[in-house]
């Protein structure tokens, strides 16, 4: 997976406190401490994200999933008549 990291161009500076085997491991890694957490905060937001996206597609209600399969069949139909229509005008 291709790592993308968008930036505001904006940053504000923080103070944490983190576990120093931790910081020594990062260290070993890098010499820059503030890409390595930046670019950790942006991985732990975007698991943030997708597990809100989890959870809310594993919790929705029969109606919405029953939605879902009409439209899903609706489309689909269309996209197969209009593929027929195009191969045959062709």
């Amino acid at each position: 997976m291709e790592k993308v990291l968008i930036s505001s161009g904006t940053k504000q500076k923080i103070t944490v406190t983190v576990d120093s085997n931790l910081i020594a491991d990062i260290d070993n890694f890098t010499n820059n401490r503030s890409a390595a957490v930046e670019e950790a905060l942006f991985l732990w937001r975007q698991q943030q994200f997708e597990a809100k996206l989890r959870e809310f597609y594993l919790n929705r209600s029969g109606n919405a999933l029953k939605d879902d399969e009409n439209w899903s069949e609706v489309t689909q139909d269309n996209a197969i008549a209009n593929w027929d229509e195009s191969t045959e005008n062709s």
